[in-house]
C-alpha cells in the first residue's frame, strides 16, 4: 500500500501485463478515501479511468458540466477529455476505480451505456461492486504468473461493465432499440447454427433452447433470410466440408468436424449440393496440396 498525504487511504495495483493493441486491457485498478476539498484537474489522461463511489459526496467536471456525486455513482473520465473532481468539504468520499485502455474500449462502454454524453450514471449497489473491484485488485496481487493475472483480473474487468449494463439499461445505444423482435430471434438463430453446426441439431430443440415456438421461428428466419433454419444449416456445413477439404484432412475427418458422423450420407449431402462427391471437390481443387497441419482450430466460418 502507498501512503500519499492526502488521503486517509489510498491503493493502487497495477497490470503486470502490457495490452498493447488488446481489444480490452485493463491498466491499474485502486481505492482511495481521499481528505476534505481534495482536488484533481483540471487536467486530461490518455486513458479512461471510471471512479465508483462507495460513499460520502464529491463533484465532477466534464465537458463544460458539473455533477454533484454521491455513494452508488459512478463517473467515467474518457480520454482527452477535460476534467476535475473534487472531495465534499464535510462528507469527502471514499470511492474505487479502474484504468483501461484497448482498440474496442470505447464500443464496449457504448454497449454498457456509457459514453462522454452520459459520463455519469447511478442507482447501483455500492457493495456489490466494491466485490467486483475489489476481485480485480486481488487478482493483479495473487498470481506469480503475469498473464494470468492479466487474464483473471480482465475478466473481472468485464463483469464489471456488465454491471454497469444492467444498470444503464434504459439508456443502451439507439442502435439497440433499432432491432425488432423478429431480427434478435433471427441473429439468435444464426448464431446458435454458426457455433453448433458440428452437433446433432433439431429446430425444435433450438427453439425451446432460444425461447421461441418452432413454427413460428421458421416462419421468421425464412421471411428474412430467405432460408429456413436447416437450409441455412446446410449451407454453413457445406462452406466448412469446402474450406477442410483444401487440408489433408480424410473425407471422414472432414465429414466429422462438419457435422455429419457418417462420412457415407456426408458425401451423399455434399453431391447433392456442389454436384460433386467430396473427392472429386477436392481433385477439382488446384494448387490444393495442404496437410492437416493447415487447420486453425476455430477458424471463421464463411458466411452468405
Amino acid at each position: 500500500m502507498l501512503e500519499f498525504p492526502e488521503h486517509y487511504e489510498f491503493r493502487v495495483h497495477i497490470n503486470p501485463v502490457r495490452g498493447g493493441e488488446s481489444e480490452l486491457n485493463l491498466l491499474f485498478s485502486g481505492a482511495a478515501s481521499p481528505h476534505p476539498l481534495h482536488r484533481i484537474g483540471p487536467a486530461i489522461h490518455d486513458y479512461i479511468l471510471i471512479h465508483t463511489v462507495v460513499s460520502g459526496y464529491g463533484s465532477f467536471e466534464t465537458g463544460n458540466r458539473k455533477y454533484r456525486i454521491s455513494s452508488g455513482d459512478t463517473f467515467v473520465i474518457f480520454p482527452n477529455v477535460l476534467f476535475s473532481y473534487e472531495a465534499d468539504g464535510k462528507q469527502p468520499w471514499t470511492y474505487l476505480w479502474v484504468a483501461v485502455q484497448g482498440r474496442s474500449a470505447m464500443k464496449l462502454l457504448a454497449a454498457a451505456g456509457i459514453g462522454p454524453d452520459q459520463p455519469v450514471f447511478g442507482g447501483a449497489e455500492p457493495g456489490k461492486l466494491a466485490v467486483i473491484y475489489g476481485s480485480i485488485r486481488s487478482s493483479l496481487d495473487n498470481y506469480a504468473s503475469d498473464p494470468l493475472a492479466d487474464l483473471e483480473s480482465g475478466g473481472w474487468l468485464r463483469v464489471l461493465l456488465g454491471e454497469f449494463g444492467r444498470l444503464n439499461a434504459g439508456s443502451l445505444p439507439p442502435s439497440a432499440s433499432l432491432v425488432t423482435e423478429a431480427e434478435k430471434a433471427v441473429e439468435q438463430t444464426a448464431r446458435w447454427l454458426q457455433t453448433q453446426y458440428v452437433q446433432p441439431i433439431s429446430v425444435e430443440q433450438m427453439a425451446h433452447s432460444l425461447g421461441y415456438h418452432r413454427t413460428h421461428l421458421s416462419k421468421i428466419f425464412r421471411r428474412i433470410t430467405g432460408l429456413s433454419p436447416m437450409q441455412y444449416l446446410l449451407q454453413i456445413r457445406m462452406e466448412r466440408a469446402k474450406e477442410l477439404l483444401h487440408t489433408g484432412l480424410t473425407i471422414e475427418q472432414v465429414a466429422a468436424s462438419s457435422g455429419y458422423p457418417d462420412p457415407l450420407y456426408f458425401s451423399r449431402q455434399f453431391r447433392k449440393a456442389t454436384g460433386l462427391s467430396p473427392t472429386d471437390y477436392r481433385r477439382s481443387l488446384s494448387g490444393s496440396a495442404g496437410s492437416a497441419q493447415n487447420v486453425k482450430p476455430g477458424s471463421d466460418l464463411q458466411q452468405k
